[in-house]
């Protein structure tokens, strides 16, 4: 889809079968089911051993498991309920479909019925860890019910044009030669002028045991995604209450720009590498193959890379002439040098914190999120970009940090533990420096890393380790940064709060306060009413009249003509209270009310550091800023 500029929409079918609807669909029967008889050698269905053999009376007949199946799996003997057992088994047909620009026809067979068929001439950053995911599929369908795969694709050449046909493919493969097998490849008229690539096959597997981690990785796939529609629908027939829907709609309808393709960047050969270039380069002589097709390498810098390689090597010699040992000399020389020039991270896809945000606040609705984006650094030559948000509440989230990481905008689920994101958020950052209590409080951590080349650790490549620096370093800084950003907006929600606790502390002693004044003011009248002098207003001649005749002598007045009462003075208090509380939330959330006042929704603004922008053509100059579109406009 972001080849040709489409917003992906994704739909996944899991209709889950019994063993005889898997049978009818693939035209078996089942031996034991056959022809509604008794099975012809009942022990074979039989536990072996004295305490789990049962009588061969006690197995059910074909009629009697069809009235199982009909009454739901429960049949009724003698007004008492038994369960069916459940198959031991579950078949699925998976089907999945999507918008994209499809395939060639003549190259359906060998995109997925051969495994490992690229070769890589250059560099770039691409979505997914092996590159097999369909074949992968064909190669589990075949390996648990035998099955072929059926392809429907309608090719898309050129933006905006739609294929006058598409393709229908039936197909296996042959694992020992490792080669497709083609059962059915024809072409149809394109009536509906459809567009995008439609997979089905049927597998075997167990719905209740993964369920989680299939619906898990939709979730932070909508995150990682918020341009795309998903949708997941699960079908159980026999049991329609266990039915499942999950649709995530489109949040944004900013797409990441296509990752560029680059030249190997010479920190990050190897023997094997080197030797494959030297093979297919097209260029005669060493100094124009260092210049033509590696990256950051000068002429002026290959000759003085020839000449250090000393004795053997010339600028005129060809590439031909290198044997292993001219190879390896060359390689240990390129990656010592430390004068090339850092890859730049132009060529990175990255998703962009307005879509990360976007895409966070669809899936959990977090009280607040706060997103960065480091600059592009590079290790051994390979660029990198790390994108990183933290989360502050949100539905489904647990206490204490939720770690969700991302490999070239792919979920990774298992061996969280030993990820550099997760290893820096639990022992690099200091929380409590931030107003932010990671035990109690539901923190979700995103960390996205976008390369042409992830450090995967281990051979299931479900986590990035923590002995680069140079990430760590990254991915450390990225999550500084978000928890600055949250830091600001907690301590004044933190200030907010200790106003509300202020307030609601002094308007529970409000009518303590109120009768205790009043009872003051009361025994005042008392004491003028006896004595009639302003004088022995005062209970001890030792102490100091603190208010004149006039101020004491108006409030005896309002008392006696009763317009002075306790009740008046609980609510001037209060009144107080609630006047300096109100003047104390106006200013530190000034911003707030601002918005109130003018009735107008503001939208979050997202400032990007102008280096990750290519060009300044579209600039919008102002004597205080530059305004840079974020998109980057590619002509073919």
């Amino acid at each position: 889809c972001q080849s040709v500029g489409i917003l992906p929409s994704i739909s996944v079918k899991v209709n889950e079968l019994t063993q005889d609807e898997f049978n009818t669909v693939r035209g078996l029967t089942s031996p034991s089911k056959a022809a509604n008889n008794r099975p012809k050698d009942p022990a074979l269905f039989v536990k072996s051993g004295k305490k789990g053999r049962k009588s061969i009376d006690s197995i059910p007949d074909s009629t009697e498991f069809n009235a199982q199946s009909s009454n739901g799996g429960i049949e009724t003997t003698q007004n008492k309920k038994r369960k069916k057992k459940r198959e031991t088994e579950s078949y699925f047909r998976v089907i999945v479909r999507d918008n994209g620009c499809g395939m060639e026809h003549e190259a359906i067979p060998n995109l997925l019925g051969r495994v490992l068929s690229g070769s890589k001439y250059g560099v770039r950053q691409t979505r997914g860890k092996f590159g097999l995911g369909a074949k992968m599929a064909l190669i589990w369908s075949k390996k648990s019910t035998n099955a072929p795969i059926r392809i429907k694709t309608a090719h898309m050449k050129n933006p905006g044009e739609v294929g006058s046909h598409f393709s229908m493919c039936v197909l296996d493969i042959d694992i020992y030669k490792n080669c497709p097998k083609v059962l059915e490849h024809k072409s149809e008229f394109n009536d509906e002028k459809w567009i995008g690539t439609e997979v089905e096959l049927l597998i075997a597997g167990n719905w209740t045991t993964y369920k989680a981690r299939i619906v898990s990785y939709l979730q932070q796939l909508a995150i990682i995604t918020p341009y795309a529609e998903l949708e997941l629908t699960y079908q159980n027939f026999t049991e329609p209450q266990r039915d499942m829907r999950i649709q995530y709609d489109r949040r944004s309808e900013q797409m990441p720009p296509p990752a560029r393709e680059v030249k190997h960047h010479p920190s990050s050969v190897n023997n094997i590498l080197v030797q494959q270039l030297l093979e297919r380069t097209s260029h005669d002589t060493l100094e124009k193959f260092l210049c033509k097709d590696l990256a950051a390498v000068s002429p002026a810098l290959s000759k003085r890379l020839i000449a250090e390689l000393g004795s053997g090597f010339h600028d005129d010699m060809s590439p031909s002439e290198l044997n292993d040992k001219k190879v390896t000399k060359l390689v240990q020389l390129l990656r010592k040098v430390e004068l090339f020039k850092a890859p730049d991270g132009s060529c990175l896809s990255p998703l962009g914190e307005y879509n990360l945000n976007l895409g966070i606040r669809k899936v959990l609705e977090p009280d607040l999120v706060a997103t960065a984006r480091e600059k592009p650094s590079a290790y051994e030559g390979n660029p990198f970009i790390v994108e990183a948000a933290v989360s502050i509440g949100g539905k489904d989230v647990k206490e204490g940090i939720t770690v969700v990481r991302f490999a070239n905008r792919i979920p990774l689920l298992f061996e969280a533990g030993a990820d550099v994101a997760t290893r820096v958020a639990q022992s690099k950052i200091r929380w409590t420096n931030y107003k932010i209590d990671h035990k109690r409080d539901r923190i979700g951590v995103f960390v996205s890393i976008v390369s042409t080349k992830i450090p995967f650790k281990g051979t299931g490549k479900e986590y990035i380790g923590d002995d680069i620096t140079e990430i760590q370093t990254s991915v450390k800084r990225a999550l500084q940064n978000c928890c600055q950003q949250l830091r600001i907006h907690l301590t004044k929600k933190h200030a907010l709060r200790d106003i509300k606790e202020r307030r609601s502390r002094l308007v529970k002693y409000i009518p303590d306060v109120s009768r205790s004044l009043f009872e003051v003011l009361d025994a005042m009248k008392k004491r003028r009413r006896n004595t009639q002098s302003t004088s022995n207003l005062i209970s001890s001649p030792t102490k100091r009249l603190r208010v004149n005749n006039d101020s004491a002598t108006n409030i005896i007045k309002k008392i006696q003509s009763h317009e002075l009462t306790e009740e008046s003075i609980k609510k001037c208090l209060l009144k107080t209270v609630e006047t300096q509380s109100a003047g104390i939330e106006d200013g530190a959330d000034h911003s707030k009310s601002t918005k109130q006042k003018s009735g107008k929704h503001v939208q979050p603004l997202f400032l990007v550091p102008t280096y990750y922008c290519d060009s300044g053509d579209d600039d919008v100059t102002h004597p205080l800023f530059v305004f840079r579109p974020l998109g980057r406009v590619t002509t073919s």
